[in-house]
């Protein structure tokens, strides 16, 4: 079955005269896929805009789908049809080629040579500082809410907020993954720190859940902050809020 939706993508793919390649990617490019894996495409577009504008109604013409979501402002389209069968279409324009590398890419359409444009091994990832910066601010201050929800008992939204801490760390584990594609969820998964996340509390709607969750996410998460943020790391905002935490009696250490 997901040989013959690949199959049928890359023949819509081709009717399009923009398209100048398609490259089938992710783990069924790498050839570690399995059963649940799902199919992901990258395709190079001389018209990128016309192409995110298009594409909905021109797939729609030829797979059967259930869904068809934009993944927020990226140009990345994922899709589910009726057997659950799941593929992503993300598009870039021909400038994106040569600093690409070519690992885990199988071309099903090449029309302008692109794949000889990609470079044989592609560095490995690194952490993005703006991204870095961003998940760092946003866990103190959600981890700075902590006093004021268990005064208020609101143990509901103090599980999100154990969730929402829990994520954060995730995503700062995720920016510290160095190597080339990181994957999807699954393969992203089986590159982090498993330990570390495993060992975490379990999250309910309790006040003991909130205060060792959110407290074992701090002591996982300040270290690696602190290494990847580097002279940038938010000293004033992290002092303050353990300051507050510490008068509300809650200190960190």
């Amino acid at each position: 079955m997901p040989e013959s939706l690949i199959s049928t993508l890359a023949d819509v793919l081709a009717a399009d005269e923009t398209v100048l390649g398609v490259w089938l990617a992710g783990s069924r490019g790498r050839g570690d896929d399995d059963q649940y894996s799902d199919v992901d495409l990258w395709v190079v577009s001389t018209d990128v805009d016309a192409f995110l504008a298009t594409w909905p109604e021109r797939c729609a013409s030829a797979v059967e789908v259930v869904l068809t979501k934009r993944v927020g402002f990226a140009p990345v389209f994922a899709h589910v049809t009726p057997q659950w069968l799941r593929f992503d279409i993300s598009v870039s324009d021909p400038s994106s080629v040569p600093g690409r590398g070519s690992a885990g890419l199988k071309p099903l359409l090449d029309r302008a040579d692109l794949h000889a444009q990609l470079s044989g091994d592609a560095p490995d990832l690194m952490p993005d500082p703006r991204r870095v910066a961003e998940l760092t601010g946003e866990f103190i201050r959600v981890l700075g809410l902590l006093p004021m929800i268990l005064h208020r008992g609101d143990y509901v939204l103090a599980a999100s907020g154990s969730n929402l801490l829990r994520q954060y760390l995730i995503q700062l584990m995720t920016e510290d993954i160095a190597v080339p594609d990181r994957g999807g969820a699954g393969r992203r998964y089986a590159l982090l720190p498993r330990q570390v996340l495993e060992n975490l509390p379990p999250i309910a709607a309790t006040r003991e859940s909130a205060l060792a969750v959110h407290l074992a996410c701090a002591s996982a998460f300040e270290p690696l902050a602190r290494r990847l943020c580097g002279p940038s790391f938010p000293e004033a905002l992290w002092t303050a809020m353990t300051a507050h935490l510490t008068r509300e009696g809650i200190p960190l250490a």
